[in-house]
């Protein structure tokens, strides 16, 4: 596999342009693409959760989000689209944390009162959301707002559960 047809396909995910079955089918990028979110998510959960432990933050994220998109997929019976639906969500994951790390920092903490980060923040929680949206949309085959409504119990379960796991 060549890493610049993966990148430009995961480029091209996180514009909403192509889908997740455009991702070739490897389990192999499935560990790759996790590692590299990974790698791009531990300055900002340094940065912008203090008092956590980033790597074990990331370890129990990756974890759930892994086993939520195996879980909504197997209630569709449709458990085969796992490598690439779970490829695209880790690979655009690392691809927006990339251009949000130096918004955030530039603009301000997302927590901050400053109306730059407030606005730089919602900004990026919109693009993820559509992006994770359109992901599940293809994977599941259902309409947009049901791959949205998938999208915010990805993304807000998975908050809710590294809180509640770790406590922090």
């Amino acid at each position: 596999m060549r890493l610049d047809l993966l990148l430009r396909s995961l480029l091209d995910i996180a514009l909403l342009r192509a889908g997740p079955q455009d991702v070739p089918y490897s389990p192999a990028l499935v560990g790759l693409t996790a590692a590299v979110a990974a790698a791009v998510s531990y300055p900002a959960i340094s940065t912008f959760s203090p008092g956590s432990d980033p790597a074990l933050q990331l370890l129990v994220l990756i974890g759930f989000n892994a086993a939520f998109a195996y879980a909504v997929l197997q209630l569709r019976g449709l458990g085969a689209r796992f490598v690439q639906t779970a490829t695209a969500l880790f690979g655009t994951d690392a691809l927006i944390t990339a251009v949000a790390l130096p918004l955030l920092r530039l603009s301000g903490a997302p927590e901050s009162e400053a109306p730059a980060a407030v606005l730089v923040f919602i900004g990026l929680l919109f693009w993820n959301l559509a992006v994770v949206g359109h992901i599940f949309r293809h994977a599941l085959s259902v309409a947009m707002g049901a791959g949205v409504m998938v999208a915010l119990a990805y993304t807000f379960g998975a908050t809710l559960f590294v809180r509640m796991v770790l406590g922090s």
